[in-house]
């Protein structure tokens, strides 16, 4: 599953979501006036736009507790130290909070993959280690996130808004992870490079969600070493993608 809840394998190659959460610069509202029908209006004093970025940390940190939506707009408003008026007075639901801090949420993960991926490889560095590396990024930025994704992932399945936007956030990691190993094109050696990266970023990240409880079987997180785990899958991506043609 995606991050949005939708089916890693429905997806094609070529299209293009906790606790003490800390403020953040970068703003749902453009997101949230594109994505939602009833959207966050924008708020005319900074006093106002403090209160919610307030009330958008309070929802995160009860998503990530709760693991669902299983939480009141009253209960938001207590824990931002905001008045539920206030709340009222930038969405018309919870269900467009949600979505707010769903398009917030997305923004930073994508930063923190981003800034994940970004630094050179090693000089030197060997295939089976670049392999090695790329899986363990991935795998670091999403057990990270994890608290934030799982609850989105199950809202996802019944909102079509939040899906969309968590296929969004997935689809960035799959570009990632397949322009870090396509980086070393001259040494896979299997016949079609990108359909054999992206094949491998599919299996990668569905045992790494099942592990960390982001799929449609929860009670499986935590199955297994979880070294043991990427290197297995390194060891496995490394041999498929050296796979020479066959006639």
């Amino acid at each position: 599953m995606t991050p949005g809840g939708t089916p890693v394998d429905r997806l094609s190659k070529n299209e293009n979501p906790r606790s003490g959460i800390a403020r953040r610069t970068a703003s749902p509202y453009r997101r949230a006036v594109q994505n939602t029908g009833s959207p966050v209006r924008e708020p005319k004093q900074e006093r106002s736009r403090q209160s919610f970025e307030k009330a958008v940390d309070a929802t995160v940190s009860l998503l990530a507790e709760r693991r669902s939506d299983a939480f009141t707009l009253a209960e938001v408003a207590q824990l931002a130290g905001v008045s539920t008026g206030s709340i009222y007075g930038r969405v018309e639901s919870k269900t467009d909070l949600i979505r707010a801090a769903q398009a917030r949420e997305t923004a930073r993960i994508r930063e923190v993959q981003k800034a994940a991926f970004a630094p050179a490889p090693p000089e030197g560095e060997t295939f089976e280690a670049a392999v090695a590396r790329v899986i363990t990024t991935l795998a670091h930025v999403l057990r990270a996130e994890a608290p934030v994704l799982s609850p989105f992932m199950r809202i996802g399945s019944d909102d079509p808004v939040v899906a969309e936007e968590g296929r969004l956030g997935f689809l960035d990691s799959v570009d990632l992870f397949s322009s870090a190993l396509l980086a070393r094109r001259d040494d896979i050696r299997h016949p079609d490079p990108e359909r054999s990266v992206d094949w491998s970023f599919r299996v990668v990240y569905s045992v790494l969600a099942r592990w960390l409880g982001l799929g449609s079987a929860p009670e499986a997180a935590g199955e297994g070493d979880w070294e043991q785990i990427l290197a297995d899958l390194s060891q496995m991506v490394t041999a498929f993608l050296s796979r020479p043609a066959t006639a």
